[in-house]
């Protein structure tokens, strides 16, 4: 083994010893039992590793590694900056008090494979109040002081975990899979109770003194471009290539508008599409038909090469996670499980706005985005290939490949026939003026510049979203700076390197070599992939 893979294998051990609850979701196992340790104790000892693994990572000559060994140092030579410079900056345990619902560490053992359901679901379930505890102890100190939407956010996520559990017996999985129904409902009543006591103390004691920022700053948000992403832009040209996109798409939108419903405007043009949509008991099953459809499309048109097997389930978002998701979104497969089965999310409409949100234009259109050849097909490519399925990269995706790629693929699939009628145009580019918009939003409020109701106003203003919609987006902003840029800034970096290689290759430019050339390298940062495997490197 290489100096580098051994560094690998001892940082990857330490890491899951620190944080066992990401360790399902890479399919590494003998940690499904364990809820992470959120005490003085074990925060000191990650910021020790961090900082160690940095000093000996920078110590590693490059010179003899592989081009695919070169790109997994740089990004974890990335990802440990940034820890760094987090750790250094503030103690996240005081800033994050959803952080201590581990709603998600439940979850995830109905739908991952695990040694012990049993055994491991009641290891869980028992250790979440002293995990609740601790989440307590901390954010209960004078310096502890979160956004207050991030206060308001863990309120409503601890209430759905509550809802959750409740449900967690009827689990098909579960109930076929605990024997121990006594045990069971034992420690799921002692666990919601903790979190009742959670929901009280943030309501009674850290709601009223919540008033942290959460805004990253520009040194941050800069470091995030550099570190994570490996782009050349900062937070200024960023912007400005963000309202340049804004500003063209909007044209084009407006053109399309005008053809739609003449002298009416955009608004009224996606009103009539909205018009148009299933009922809420029919919605899962017109998103899996769209689902079904756009698959068999990619296969039959050999847009992508598949690989040897997938699956994607379309189901309700689980309520504790619906907050946070308006509409749809994805989880991918483990990179261990040999079927490769993805989680294909649609969240319950509550209102006749959300269900006009659900039409059928757009939801043929989401399809394509979070399904084929969107994010499913990307992800399990990855997990199936060698070179992308390393833990380096597993654990390092960039959201302007993975969103850029999904982004694309809504283009592609427009330009290849599938999503044909003008109404399918329309809604694809105003949910690419939706993702230029993310550019502005996350570069003006992460750095400052723009505050929470200001980027509701601008959303409700320019995509004429519902107010609901709008705030669920910008919850999700505020806790993932430098990630809702990537979607249209990725767009625009696979266009230029797709005309880039059309133009270079000539008549020899196969469109599905290009894709699987593009998703062989795993949904890491484009300029690493292109540095890899294009012939010109630029960030």
């Amino acid at each position: 083994m290489s100096q580098f893979s051994d560094f690998c294998a001892s940082y990857f051990k330490r890491y899951f010893d620190l944080h066992p609850t990401d360790a399902i979701y890479y399919g590494i196992a003998g940690y499904d039992h364990l809820l992470n340790d959120y005490s003085d104790a074990a925060y000191l000892a990650e910021k020790a590793f961090v900082e160690e693994s940095l000093n000996t990572l920078r110590q590693i000559p490059t010179g003899d590694l592989s081009a695919d060994e070169t790109i997994d140092h740089a990004l974890l030579q990335g990802k440990l900056t940034i820890q760094n410079y987090e750790h250094n900056k503030q103690d996240y345990r005081l800033k994050w008090p959803d952080t201590y619902v581990p709603t998600d560490a439940i979850y995830i053992l109905t739908v991952r494979e695990t040694n012990d359901l049993p055994g491991n679901l009641l290891s869980r379930l028992n250790r979440i109040p002293a995990v609740i505890e601790q989440g307590i102890t901390n954010l209960g100190r004078k310096d502890a002081n979160p956004p207050k939407l991030w206060t308001e956010n863990a309120i409503e996520g601890a209430n759905g975990g509550i809802t959750f559990l409740d449900s967690l017996p009827e689990h098909p999985k579960v109930a076929a899979g605990v024997p121990d129904k006594a045990a069971l409902h034992s420690a799921i009543d002692k666990a919601k109770s903790a979190i009742q006591d959670y929901v009280a103390f943030i309501e009674r004691d850290l709601l009223p003194r919540s008033s942290g920022i959460y805004a990253v700053g520009t040194e941050h948000f800069n470091l995030l471009l550099k570190q994570k992403h490996f782009l050349d832009y900062n937070a200024d040209s960023l912007l400005a290539l963000g309202e340049e996109l804004f500003a063209k798409t909007k044209r084009e939108l407006q053109a399309l508008a005008q053809e739609l419903a003449p002298g009416r405007g955009i608004e009224e043009a996606a009103r009539k599409i909205q018009e148009h949509h299933p009922s809420s008991d029919d919605l899962l099953s017109a998103y899996d038909k769209a689902m079904k459809a756009a698959r068999e499309f990619v296969r039959a048109n050999k847009l992508v090469t598949f690989p040897a097997k997938e699956e994607l389930h379309v189901v309700n978002t689980p309520v504790f996670r619906r907050h946070e998701i308006p509409f749809a979104a994805y989880m991918s497969p483990s990179p261990k499980d040999p079927n490769q089965v993805g989680y294909y999310y649609v969240t319950p409409a509550a209102d006749g706005d959300l269900l006009r949100e659900h039409n059928w234009v757009g939801l043929e259109n989401t399809s394509v985005h979070e399904s084929y050849p969107g994010h499913h097909l990307q992800f399990s490519i990855a997990n199936c290939t060698a070179a992308a399925a390393t833990l380096p990269r597993l654990m390092n995706e960039s959201s302007v490949f993975y969103e850029g790629w999904a982004l694309y693929c809504e283009q592609l699939m427009q330009e290849q026939g599938f999503l044909k009628s003008k109404e399918h145009r329309f809604v694809m580019l105003k949910d690419r003026l939706w993702r230029a918009l993310r550019i502005i939003i996350d570069v003006k409020t992460q750095t400052g510049r723009l505050s929470y109701d200001e980027a509701a106003d601008l959303m409700t203003r320019e995509l004429h979203f519902p107010r609901a919609q709008a705030c669920g987006d910008l919850n999700w902003y505020s806790q993932s700076p430098a990630v809702p840029m990537g979607y249209a800034l990725g767009w625009s970096i696979i266009n230029r390197l797709r005309e880039q290689e059309r133009q270079r290759l000539g008549s020899k430019f196969d469109l599905c070599e290009f894709h699987d050339k593009l998703l062989s390298a795993g949904s890491i940062s484009l300029p690493l992939v292109e540095r890899r495997h294009f012939s010109r490197q630029v960030a």
